[in-house]
């Protein structure tokens, strides 16, 4: 069993940290707000007062929010200066060059650092059905993999560190656009009379025969007709038409999504 540090204990945080508890690891955890480190206290979690001091672990998993809160937490107050053995895995959905940023710092005081964002929701890291997209030196693959595993199928994606970050983000547009794209449809159907349930029913029968669409066209046919957008993946949209200027990648689509999120027509 290894020490593994996380930074930032939100849903998906939490799953991970509870499932590397169960299998015995020990586990030592930082989190901005204090109150859900301590939750998990009882768990076994041990609880430490600052990002400092998880990075004394074997294996450190920072799992924040988004860029600001890594630009802040792991960029601006880089926490690893006391700990050259150890190797840093970043969880987020951040940019491409953020990603490429942190990997910079790191490989300035010969540490390891990998990128490994999830597609999974917690239930998923408990039943260790997750996908996680890696990438980086595969000798810093080799050392944490067996970790990762611990959450799901690992796919290795290559040695450029923003490779993983990329795939996360086309995968979470792909999500968005499917999000967005129904909301529009069932708003055409709907405008002709027809039943938003029966609506959804049909294309994910006939059509998308898929838990993403039930679950998500579900709980866009509770909403009433003049209910705000439900698009948890916006966020992606924007770094993805991002990062696709970035690359010099054309993406339209992409382009178009990401305004029509910006601005949306209720």
């Amino acid at each position: 069993m290894v020490k593994i540090g996380f930074i930032g204990l939100g849903t998906l945080g939490t799953a991970m940290a509870q499932r590397a508890m169960s299998l015995g690891h020990e586990v030592v955890g930082f989190n901005r707000s204090p109150k859900k480190a301590a939750a998990l206290a009882g768990a076994g979690l041990q609880q430490a007062t600052t990002v400092e001091a998880v990075c004394d672990a074997d294996i450190v998993l920072s799992v924040l929010l988004d860029d600001a809160a890594v630009q802040e937490v792991l960029v601006d107050g880089f926490p690893f200066h006391d700990n050259p053995a150890a190797i840093h895995v970043s969880v987020s959905t951040i940019s491409v060059p953020l990603v490429r940023d942190l990997a910079r710092l790191h490989a300035e005081r010969g540490q390891a650092f990998v990128s490994a964002p999830v597609f999974g929701r917690p239930d998923n890291i408990h039943a260790a059905n997750a996908v996680i997209a890696v990438s980086g030196a595969p000798e810093a693959i080799a050392r944490c993999h067996d970790v990762l595993a611990n959450f799901g199928n690992v796919a290795v994606i290559g040695p450029d560190v923003g490779a993983a970050n990329a795939v996360k983000m086309a995968g979470n547009f792909l999500m968005a656009s499917a999000v967005q794209s129904l909301r529009e449809a069932l708003s055409l159907a709907e405008a002709a009379g027809g039943d938003r349930q029966q609506f959804i029913d049909i294309v994910t029968s006939a059509l998308f025969p898929t838990p993403f669409y039930q679950r998500f066209g579900g709980l866009l046919a509770a909403q009433g007709g003049n209910a705000p957008a439900l698009n948890p993946f916006a966020n992606s949209a924007r770094l993805i038409a991002q990062t696709s200027r970035d690359l010099s990648v054309a993406t339209p689509l992409a382009d178009a999504l990401a305004s029509a999120l910006d601005h949306p027509i209720t």
